[in-house]
Formats: structure tokens, sequence, C-alpha cells
């Protein structure tokens, strides 16, 4: 029987075996990069459930198509590696509607990534009605999602979840746009009414395009605490995993210390 082969980034051939110790040894490395960043912001013992969310909106299909989002989720999860008691990610897609996918198992993070990093798809009349054929076993059908953006939807639903599971630890929510933000009223509506929540919402964009509402987070009024952030990554294959590290967690440890005032934590 013929091994299984993949290919590395610069395209050569790699068995299975060897591309999964590659992934581990990079993994490790960017887990240590993570823990070098939290020691320098002073929360070298913060735990955190970590949500990914990632936009699936027709704009990003060319960020899918080069793999700048499997890349991205692959560097994330080093995140989840060292906050994460699980040692994995929950995870979410949106468009035009937000879709759970399963939760990403960092031991077996490269069939993750080939099963669940999708773009959306367009669909005429309403929401399919069969399952489209040629899913695999836990895909999600992107007719279901769509291609628009919707951000809030999304957020309404990580809302949901994080109320109907509580967990000791507060969770992070490392949410990707790229933009194109038309929904402003509904997305800061849903983040003022989650600011007692024990949840932190540290947004990124990807696309150059309208961010919107999320560019005014970090000084939105009138909450008790701020609950979220936003930067722009527009470059995101050409930044370094200590600068990517640097800027996704550089708000949490404020939060961290307004909410633990706040009486937001246990």
């Amino acid at each position: 029987m013929m091994a299984s082969v993949s290919r590395d980034r610069e395209g050569h051939v790699e068995d299975e075996e060897q591309h999964s110790g590659h992934l581990g040894r990079r993994l490790s490395l960017r887990t240590a990069q993570v823990d070098l960043t939290l020691h320098h912001y002073g929360v070298a013992g913060a735990s955190a459930r970590v949500v990914l969310v990632l936009d699936a909106s027709a704009s990003m299909a060319g960020l899918y198509r080069r793999g700048a989002v499997a890349d991205l989720v692959e560097r994330v999860a080093a995140v989840a590696a060292r906050l994460d008691a699980e040692g994995g990610m929950r995870a979410w897609t949106f468009a035009s509607n937000p879709a759970r996918l399963p939760d990403v198992d960092l031991a077996a993070l490269p069939e993750w990534l080939r099963l669940h990093v999708r773009v959306g798809q367009f669909r005429l009349f309403g929401r399919p009605r069969r399952p489209r054929r040629g899913l695999l076993p836990g895909q999600t059908d992107m007719r279901a999602v769509g291609i628009q953006n919707e951000e809030h939807k999304a957020i309404a639903a990580i809302r949901a979840y994080v109320r109907d599971n509580p967990a000791p630890a507060p969770t992070l929510v490392l949410f990707f746009s790229d933009g194109g933000i038309h929904r402003d009223r509904e997305i800061e509506a849903e983040l003022r009414a989650s600011v007692e929540e024990p949840v932190f919402w540290q947004f990124v964009g990807l696309g150059h395009s309208d961010y919107g509402v999320l560019t005014r987070l970090n000084t939105l009024p009138g909450r008790p605490l701020d609950n979220a952030a936003f930067f722009p990554l527009d470059d995101i294959t050409r930044t370094s995993d200590a600068e990517l590290y640097d800027r996704l967690l550089c708000a949490f440890p404020t939060w961290l210390t307004a909410a633990n005032r706040a009486g937001i934590l246990d």
C-alpha cells in the first residue's frame, strides 16, 4: 500500500509521518513564542477557552485558495496549545450565517484543516434542503453559510454557546474577518450586551477593506470595561509569529485584570 503524501509550503512532496513531524515542531516552537508573549504582558499563568472564528464570505476566496487561511489557523493553534486546558479550540465559520465547526484537535490538525477550512457558497433560494453530494463526514454544507458578511450572527451564536457551556476559565475569541462590514449597529449591540460576560473579543482584519465599527472597538464608549479590540493585519503572510502573537494577545491581559476587578471572572 502506498504511503499517503502531502506537500510542504515549498510544494515538495512529503509523506504523512514527515508532515506530521514538521507540524509538531512548528507548533512546539510557536507555543514557546506564545509563552514568551504572555510572560511579557505579566500573565504567564493565564488560561482561557479559545474560540476561533473564520470569515467564509466570498471575498475571502483568494485567501482560502492560496492557503493563507489554513496557515493562519495552524499558527493560531499555538495560542490554544498554551492557553486552553483542553489543548484545542472551539470553532465557527460564518458568512451570511454562522456554522459551528468540529472542535480543533491539535493532534489531528492537518486533517481538520483539510476538511473544514473552506469558503462559503452561494445558493439562490434559501437554505439547501439536501446535503451537497461529496460532503465528507463532519463537513458543513457551505451553501448554508452563504457568501455575505453577517458578523453579528456569529457573535450571537458564540455568546449563546458560552452561556450554555460555562467554563472555569474566560473565553478568548479570535475573530478573523476580511471587512466589508455593513452591520455596525448590530455588531455594536451584541458587544455591548456581552460586556459583563466572561468573554474577550479579539477581532483581526485580513482584507484591506471597510472594517466599519471594528475600527472603533478600542475606544467604544459607554461600557464598564473594554471587552473587544481590533487590529488590521492585511499582510498576514509576511507577519512574523512574534508579531502575530503580540498583537493577538496584547489587549487580553488588560481585560483580564479589569474583568477580575469587576467580578465578571470567578
